[in-house]
């Protein structure tokens, strides 16, 4: 007879180590591995004088400490070219990250206009959200808490939008944009992705989120078991428009185009698995020969 399955058994043992194997890296490996990737997202409306503007996209960073995570963002922020930078919430865990982000912000070493927005954590664990605002205007981080502002370049402008977090409610799209030109290209920055129904109502042409962390542990063939979004795995991440976004929102968008990062940090259970961290670095072409599919170049950003 063969040895029974049970205590003491190979198959168990071999689990066990499997499963210890896994947690290790989840929580020790793939969390540290930031990756950036670059992207080129077609948009039709897109001044020509914005032909290639660069965004760098941050969001989630849950600060609470100067780590590994952190020195990685630094190194990718001084060594990485944009034109504007985007801060979409998330940016500090409790008062403690509050210097942590200013330390980490410090290091974008470019001429680029940064901009910043709230997550549900700049509204919670003992976080001033205004003060913080204060803070990041005498920093040179123009912070949009349902406001807009306009970028020019010669004879042509765009708006960019910022809404404070729909997750805990504080969103006011109505305020947001007050004296938006409707016709002007817009680029929205809002947290969670939930009220993209609202921004499509609005007719932005980008919107730029983040929140749901890519879900953190995603299953192959299957994906996010679950996401901070009310969508579930439907929105986890990646770039979302045409038929795959109006299956979402329950009507067409007309130019909205929403892409929603993994972001840097992590919440709850510190891991991520087959969804590591990113920055992201979105170029923009009004040209449809420059339309490739969204894809683009990563680069891994490890810390030892």
């Amino acid at each position: 007879m063969g040895r029974p399955f049970g205590h003491g058994s190979p198959w168990l043992a071999g689990a066990g180590v499997l499963i210890a194997a896994i947690a290790a890296y989840a929580a020790g490996v793939e969390p540290y591995q930031l990756r950036v990737n670059r992207k080129t997202l077609y948009c039709p409306h897109l001044p020509e004088s914005f032909e290639g503007l660069r965004i760098l996209l941050l969001s989630d960073l849950h600060s609470s400490r100067y780590g590994r995570r952190e020195k990685l963002v630094a190194n990718v922020l001084a060594e990485t070219a944009a034109d504007i930078v985007a801060f979409t919430g998330d940016l500090v865990h409790t008062p403690h990250g509050i210097p942590v982000f200013f330390n980490i912000a410090s290091s974008i070493k470019t001429d680029a206009h940064v901009y910043a927005v709230f997550g549900n954590s700049e509204h919670k664990n003992g976080v001033r959200p205004y003060d913080l605002a204060e803070q990041m205007r005498g920093a040179g981080i123009t912070p949009l808490i349902n406001a807009s502002t306009v970028v020019s370049r010669g004879s042509e402008s765009i708006a960019i939008i910022g809404v404070d977090d729909p997750a805990s409610g504080h969103h006011d799209f109505v305020q947001a944009f007050k004296g938006v030109d409707r016709d002007m290209f817009q680029i929205l920055l809002m947290h969670s992705p939930d009220t993209i129904a609202l921004a499509c109502a609005y007719d932005a042409d980008i919107v730029l989120s983040g929140h749901t962390h890519g879900g953190q542990i995603r299953i192959p063939g299957y994906g996010a078991p679950y996401t901070h979004s009310r969508l579930g795995r439907r929105m986890s991440s990646g770039l979302y428009k045409g038929r795959q976004l109006q299956s979402l929102i329950g009507f067409r968008p007309r130019r909205t185009q929403l892409f929603v990062t993994r972001g840097v940090g992590v919440s709850g259970l510190a891991v991520r698995f087959f969804c590591p961290p990113e920055v992201n670095v979105i170029t923009l072409t009004h040209h449809p020969d420059h339309n490739p599919p969204f894809k683009g170049r990563s680069a891994y950003w490890s810390a030892h």
